[in-house]
């Protein structure tokens, strides 16, 4: 059934050249706005801001660490390397289970979600998902990859935000040490 999913996803690439293009822009480059949203709430928000900047930094990187761990425990070979699909980029021959570009994105996307920010959430998870379809659709993983990203994302935003009040106080150290680099770049006294 995997195998079959994601051939009927992967099957609707290279019928249309905008299609393939937008599918590989949010294959590989939607995890860098993602990013962008965490600079956003750091530098333009206030103190709440920061707060879910941090947490969601910190839920995108356990997530990554989670995926490299889960993967060490179950190997799937990319589609391609089995003769599967038609890629629409190129990937190195390793482990696609799980996605780390839809673990990390949706560890960012939920920490806004567990976070309470009612603007920035549904754009993210909506990103996240994106992310996910696109994977399948370009031809470097399969269903069931995406959908343990996504698990293991989730996971590591609901890790990071029980520990929320250690996460608070990584965003107010950071705010002090930025805001003491500033100032001596500035050369004024804080």
């Amino acid at each position: 059934m995997n195998e079959r999913l994601f051939l009927a996803i992967n099957r609707l690439s290279h019928h249309s050249a905008f299609l393939d293009a937008l599918m590989v822009f949010c294959a590989q480059y939607i995890p860098l706005i993602l990013i962008a949203f965490l600079v956003y709430l750091w530098t333009l928000a206030k103190q709440v801001g920061r707060q879910m900047a941090v947490r969601a930094a910190l839920s995108g990187g356990l997530a990554l660490l989670l995926a490299r761990i889960v993967g060490m425990f179950h190997y799937q070979a990319i589609p391609s390397v089995l003769g599967l699909g038609r890629p629409l980029i190129l990937h190195a021959a390793n482990n696609s289970f799980p996605s780390d570009h839809v673990s990390f994105s949706f560890g960012i996307a939920m920490s806004f979600l567990f976070s309470g920010s009612t603007i920035l959430w549904p754009q993210a998870v909506l990103l996240a998902v994106l992310v996910a379809f696109a994977r399948v659709f370009v031809g470097v993983h399969f269903p069931v990859d995406v959908l343990a990203g996504a698990i293991v994302g989730t996971f590591a935003s609901f890790i990071i935000h029980l520990l929320r009040s250690k996460s608070d106080l990584v965003a107010a150290w950071l705010y002090r040490v930025q805001t003491r680099i500033l100032a001596i770049l500035l050369r004024k006294r804080v």
